[in-house]
């Protein structure tokens, strides 16, 4: 299994990604500090591994709602997350 999309938006440090990654078995996220690298990784921990993954804020600062696509190919994982809300 592996990821043919990833798109977030208002996960954590994050006010949005997309990451189609080629035929190329490594994908690289690098950055600067608090650029927003462990957040795709968070992103996809939380589309993926359930309600215990997902943190007590997983919404950014400023903004009243967040969602998470992963798409897996013949499944597409979507995760939506409101302030005040699951």
């Amino acid at each position: 299994m592996h990821i043919v999309r990833l798109v977030a938006e208002n996960i954590q440090r994050l006010s949005a990604v997309e990451i189609t990654p080629d035929d190329s078995p490594v994908v690289v996220l690098a950055g600067e500090n608090e650029e927003g690298k462990s957040s795709c990784l968070d992103a996809i921990e939380m589309a993926l591994g359930g309600e215990k993954t997902i943190p007590p804020e997983p919404i950014r600062r400023g903004s009243e709602k967040a969602s998470v696509v992963v798409d897996l190919g013949d499944i597409v994982v979507t995760r939506k997350f409101t302030r005040g809300g699951k």
